[in-house]
């Protein structure tokens, strides 16, 4: 699994030094071995692995790829002019694209159940530096579907379900966020939040937490209990709110869970 926080680190390196524009080579280290890439303007326009060269973008991306299995792996950038050419890439790569490609590598085979982990039930959308990263991207259907919805906001949990996403692009989802390329939407209510705050410490039933009549069943619950988090999840309200809140936040999340459970058991029963 190392491939991925590695990948991911890499990846963040090359979409930074891509927006840029940087020119010089990145010098990348672990377990002994050693790797460079050449940029020019954003452009990665040599690889030597471990004294390796590249000459095509699939040798380019199969040598990063090894590299982001290394252990301890450490990058270190030197703004100093390639010295040779003869070994530069017949064709230059932009950097946000080798990103791309790599990210979609190291997420291979990452199960649904860790991605869900991850993102939670947030609403999310596409951040400036996704915006950057996707301009002229060649994205697959189900990713261009992803980026509709994220243009205008989508819940994580909806996601795998919107027209022509599944899981590839509940995947790719992840992959923005790991990026950072997307993010949890802000903008909480807090009156919303003071409410149930209030209606948690006067200790209420389950159906006042929830919103609902007197005979709601679990289905009527379940759909609540989604339409509240969206509002109240402590992603909701961005970083920088005051760790109380947030705190405020996922304690009445987690009495809102037990509330929508409360009434599923009973429905059941």
């Amino acid at each position: 699994m190392r491939a991925l926080p590695n990948g991911t680190m890499l990846c963040r390196v090359l979409l930074g030094l891509d927006r840029a524009g940087a020119s010089g080579t990145l010098h990348l280290e672990g377990e002994g071995r050693s790797a460079t890439l050449s940029f020019e303007n954003s452009l990665v326009v040599g690889a030597n692995v471990d004294r390796r060269v590249a000459t095509s973008q699939r040798q380019l991306l199969e040598g990063v790829a090894q590299v982001c299995e290394w252990d301890g792996l450490l990058l270190r950038l030197v703004q100093e002019p390639l010295s040779t050419s003869w070994w530069k890439l017949r064709e230059p790569v932009p950097a946000r694209r080798l990103a791309l490609q790599l990210m979609r590598a190291a997420l291979q085979g990452v199960e649904a159940s860790a991605i869900r982990s991850d993102l939670g039930d947030a609403i999310y959308h596409l951040t400036e530096a996704g915006d950057a990263m996707l301009a002229g991207a060649q994205l697959r259907p189900e990713e261009t579907a992803v980026v509709f919805w994220l243009r205008r906001g989508v819940s994580a949990a909806d996601i795998s379900s919107l027209p022509g996403c599944g899981l590839r692009g509940y995947r790719f989802a992840w992959m923005l966020k790991l990026l950072r390329c997307a993010a949890p939407k802000a903008g909480g209510s807090y009156p919303l939040l003071l409410r149930k705050r209030r209606e948690m410490r006067s200790h209420a039933s389950a159906r006042v937490l929830l919103d609902l009549p007197e005979g709601a069943g679990g289905q009527d619950a379940r759909r609540a209990l989604r339409k509240l988090v969206r509002d109240l999840h402590p992603d909701r309200f961005g970083d920088s709110v005051p760790p109380a809140l947030k705190r405020a936040s996922g304690e009445i999340v987690t009495a809102l869970v037990d509330a929508e459970a409360r009434i599923a058991a009973g429905a059941a029963k």
